[in-house]
């Protein structure tokens, strides 16, 4: 139960937001909001209790315009000081990350009657290692560093680079020793490329911790130090998942300490299937092998250690790769390869021939993973002694370590018993033509579901916790939400969908036009999306959404000259991207259209005169082709369910949710959006994608009318979706 005090110091920061930022507005949603977090937010559970029925869970909609980031922050932070707990607040993407340590919090924090510090959490690689620093900006400075070599594989050449190098590395450490740059990467005093970077910093696997002689300038124990004192921290989803599953060795808070705040929440479950997943390249990992002795070599001889770890390692390392050998001949000789890249097996045990050759390598990498243990151990015992010598072999042998582990937890995960009545693993092999290798193969493994690891790690063990974003619902419910984040298990969480303020129906216009083909039909589709574009383009920004890489660029190569010159397409930027935002224009003669995937639909904020119309140029459907989705729908299929009616449609609905939510992002925006598909209104699934759907006034073309009747779910034909 909230208590008497805690309202009132609620109701104090309100008042203090309401004074001190203009244009802010506490709406009764919102408040409806702030209410709900901190009733659920007072049943936070100390380290000893159990999850029970969920009751320390909210489960938070919020649309466009809500305020969801105050609505959940302010009695965050109020329960959270109250009853001793830590706050951290995770983002899904960096820029809203920055976004909260930029503006949200700082704001909190001039205001609201409420004294708390905060800090950013990020990971190591975002910080440069300062004797890795030192020792690269010595030999530039003595104009010795060997730019052109290798430091380790993947370490990066290209001697005809070496001059503007050199000078980055002189300008990186000038900067440090004279405080003039932290060490942050975000906060970098000139740009620096990937290749670059990565010989300034370093993993937990090549850091010395205490022992490095650099230790007391650390940048990132310093970051860490200050997340340590923080009552606040902002971190992203990737931290957070890292961080639950490293037992203790994190830089976040534990989370029984912990009140959790999910911003996005919607990508939680995706980010945890990626993040327990394992894959490593068969010839990769033959190849890394010989380097991997040759480093463990290089130190035991360098530091005058035991050369039976050099004995160890080799021994070890044979029997790996003789397995591996193994396994590349017989998956090569079977010609499984030529029409799928990928083969997948089914739920059950593996082949005979593939459980023996990966339970060698397994039994083999785990001791190598000891071996390289016991030479950490030695080469930190020698720190103190050889100075940035060890952070050197460290670096060196943590590039190997870490895919050594990577190696380890693909055969765990290929090896390990599928779970009785859960989620199962999905294992299978592909087809790897990277690094000019057209013979090799990736080992994959993934479980289908992130939920049982989140319900294990995050939601048993939080204090308690916030889950919010405008998208957590699909078609009108939020089972697949549930599903995916392991929430279902729980009996009691709080739900709140909390209404934007926005009059959707006022200002803003779904239609759908009369389509001479549907997206089934790809080449004559592709042709009529170009064909209608310059049309619906008039308007002065124009966001154009694609479900296929492929489409968007034979759309855009079919459109007319005076169209591409106004036209941004992604990938089409100088790094791959695209800008955050377009450049302001004015008028009818300087339209700008922005051509992405629906994912970029996600988190792109346009405001105004940047966005007055969306299009659609096809219900973003998925196409079940990998591994992974096929062996989702292969267990919704065993438990008597329907994949297109569990899977395919809520998830589809999701993706345009997201879409249709980039056109309305203030309360004054005006516009229209265009679905160039029209199953949405012929095909009787298509009222299941509606449902939920902002109010927008439905046009469809040849004649207006409501909303399509909601379909039924059961008897819904599956659509045939076309490639990408």
């Amino acid at each position: 139960m909230v208590r008497e005090e805690e309202k009132h110091l609620i109701r104090q920061c309100v008042d203090a937001l309401r004074e001190g930022i203009p244009g802010f507005k506490s709406r009764r949603p919102q408040m409806e909001m702030i209410a709900a977090v901190a009733n659920t937010l007072s049943r936070c559970r100390a380290e000893d209790e159990q999850a029970g029925n969920g009751d320390h869970l909210a489960i938070v909609e919020a649309g466009t315009g809500t305020g969801k980031s105050f609505g959940a922050l302010v009695p965050a932070l109020v329960m959270a000081k109250s009853r001793q707990k830590r706050l951290v607040v995770s983002s899904s993407t960096v820029a809203l990350q920055h976004q909260y340590a930029e503006k949200d919090a700082p704001s909190l924090q001039r205001l609201v009657p409420i004294p708390f510090t905060f800090a950013v959490a990020k990971g190591r690689r975002r910080y440069a290692c300062t004797a890795k620093l030192q020792a690269e900006g010595k030999l530039a400075g003595q104009g010795g560093l060997d730019l052109a070599g290798e430091r380790g594989p993947g370490g990066p050449g290209g001697a005809e680079d070496a001059p503007r190098r050199v000078a980055v590395m002189r300008e990186l450490l000038a900067s440090f020793d004279a405080g003039r740059w932290s060490g942050d990467r975000d906060e970098l005093p000139l740009p620096v490329v990937d290749e670059v970077w990565d010989r300034v910093t370093t993993d937990r696997q090549g850091c010395a911790g205490s022992k490095c002689p650099e230790f007391a300038r650390c940048p990132f124990q310093a970051a860490r130090q200050r997340v340590k004192e923080a009552d606040l921290v902002i971190a992203n989803h990737d931290l957070v998942l890292s961080a639950i599953d490293m037992d203790g060795a994190s830089v976040l808070p534990p989370p029984h300490e912990t009140i959790y705040v999910f911003d996005e929440a919607h990508s939680l479950a995706a980010k945890a299937v990626e993040h327990f997943s394992a894959r490593h390249a068969l010839r990769g990992a033959i190849d890394w092998l010989e380097g991997a002795c040759n480093a463990v070599r290089d130190a035991v001889l360098g530091l005058r250690l035991d050369e039976q770890l050099i004995r160890d390692s080799r021994a070890s390392a044979e029997r790996i790769e003789r397995a591996l050998r193994d396994l590349h001949q017989r998956i090569h000789a079977t010609n499984g390869f030529e029409e799928k890249r990928a083969r997948r097996f089914k739920s059950g045990p593996l082949p005979d021939w593939c459980e023996t050759a990966g339970g060698q390598v397994l039994a083999a990498g785990e001791e190598l993973q000891k071996t390289f243990a016991s030479l950490r151990e030695h080469v930190l015992e020698k720190a103190p002694s050889v100075g940035t010598l060890a952070t050197q072999v460290l670096s060196v042998l943590g590039f190997y370590v870490v895919r050594l582990d990577n190696l380890v937890d693909t055969w765990q995960l290929m090896l390990a018993e599928q779970p009785e009545d859960a989620p199962p693993i999905a294992r299978w092999i592909e087809r790897h033509d990277e690094g000019g290798r057209p013979d090799d193969y990736l080992v994959c493994a993934s479980p289908i579901s992130g939920g049982d690891k989140l319900r294990k790690l995050l939601w048993n063990r939080a204090s308690a916790a916030v889950v919010m974003s405008a998208t957590l619902t699909s078609c009108g419910t939020f089972d697949l939400f549930l599903r995916q984040s392991g929430l279902g298990f729980f009996d009691s969480p709080a739900f709140l969908r909390v209404e934007s303020p926005f009059d959707f129906r006022k200002n803003a216009q779904l239609v759908v036009p009369a389509m001479r083909t549907e997206p089934p039909e790809s080449e004559q589709h592709t042709r009529e999306v170009s064909d209608r574009l310059p049309a619906l383009v008039e308007t002065l920004g124009t966001l154009v959404l694609f479900t296929s890489a492929r489409q968007m660029r034979e759309v855009y190569a079919q459109l007319p000259e005076e169209l591409r010159r106004v036209t941004l397409v992604q990938g089409s930027m100088p790094n791959g991207g695209m800008p955050a935002r377009p450049p302001a224009r004015a008028g009818r003669a300087h339209r700008c259209v922005l051509f992405g995937p629906s994912t970029f639909a996600e988190g792109v904020d346009l405001p105004g005169e940047y966005c007055t119309h969306v299009v659609i140029a096809k219900l973003p459907f998925s196409v079940p082709d990998s591994p992974l989705e096929e062996a989702r729908r292969e267990w919704v299929e065993s438990r008597g369910g329907s994949p297109f009616i569990e899977i395919t449609v809520p998830e589809a609905a999701v993706r345009l949710k997201q879409g249709l939510g980039r056109l309305l992002r203030t309360i004054h925006d005006r516009g229209r959006v265009t679905i160039l598909d029209r199953r949405i209104v012929t095909k009787r699934w298509g009222g299941l994608l509606m449902r939920g759907m902002p109010d927008f006034e439905v046009v469809i073309e040849r004649g207006r009318a409501t909303r399509p009747a909601a379909a039924r779910t059961e008897d819904l034909k599956e659509p045939r979706l076309a490639g990408p």
